[in-house]
């Protein structure tokens, strides 16, 4: 089957389930950090072409994204240029919250 990109309608169902089931202390958590879903340009692997992801968290210059590719979360921070190129996926939100909660506060 030939990957496509996660559309908004499918991924905002994703992410209400997602925090639907988080634990209370890491739904505020993730709460603390939310933001309205944006699209942030990323390259999955080097010298392919630039895709785009959906970001729904930020803390500082860290973004909390989900990974249509992996079907996954992960954290990033981007490159000066504003792509994403390394990140490790968490999995679940629940994991990506937690990692996301670990770097700095500072916006």
């Amino acid at each position: 089957m030939e990957w496509r990109p996660v559309s908004r309608e499918t991924f905002e169902g994703i992410l209400e389930e997602e925090v639907a089931a988080l634990r209370p202390e890491v739904k505020r958590l993730y709460e603390q950090y939310a933001v309205a879903l944006f699209h942030q340009p990323c390259i999955h692997v080097e010298n392919s072409p630039i895709e785009q992801v959906f970001v729904v968290a930020k803390n500082g210059d860290r973004l909390l994204f989900y990974d249509d590719v992996e079907e996954d979360f992960g954290v990033a921070i981007p490159d000066k240029d504003g792509v994403l190129r390394n990140w490790g996926n968490c999995g679940p939100l629940v994991g990506a919250v937690l990692v996301l909660d670990e770097g700095p506060t500072v916006t």
